[in-house]
């Protein structure tokens, strides 16, 4: 199944596509995602050697699943290891650390870089 993010009008819609077409499971508040698609069923899981840096775009709890967008590309985390979550809307370095993730808030001049 495919997933992506539908972000317009302060707006996300969530939404997954078994047989050809897109049907929104879910509408939420978009807060600080930038309008767009976001398409998820593209994202790769997160390398823990390296430092994870981009925009958290999604949180699906019901999938136990952090999503985080560098540039093109996405990222995806499992929400095991954290153990607090970051909100959406934030640009951060996700780290890996003995099977936890630490989390640092990026600077607006570095962030600008990679967008």
């Amino acid at each position: 199944m495919k997933k992506r993010l539908l972000v317009m009008n302060g707006q996300k819609l969530t939404q997954n596509d078994s047989t050809g077409e897109w049907k929104t499971v879910n509408v939420s508040k978009a807060i600080g995602i930038k309008p767009g698609i976001y398409n998820l069923y593209n994202a790769v899981d997160a390398d823990p050697s390296k430092d994870n840096i981009g925009e958290v775009i999604h949180i699906d709890k019901k999938e136990n699943v952090l999503y985080q967008k560098n540039g093109l590309q996405y990222i995806k985390h499992d929400l095991s290891f954290f153990d607090q979550i970051p909100e959406t809307g934030l640009m951060i370095n996700i780290k890996y650390e003995n099977n936890k993730t630490s989390t640092s808030e990026v600077s607006k001049t570095l962030s600008q870089k990679i967008k």
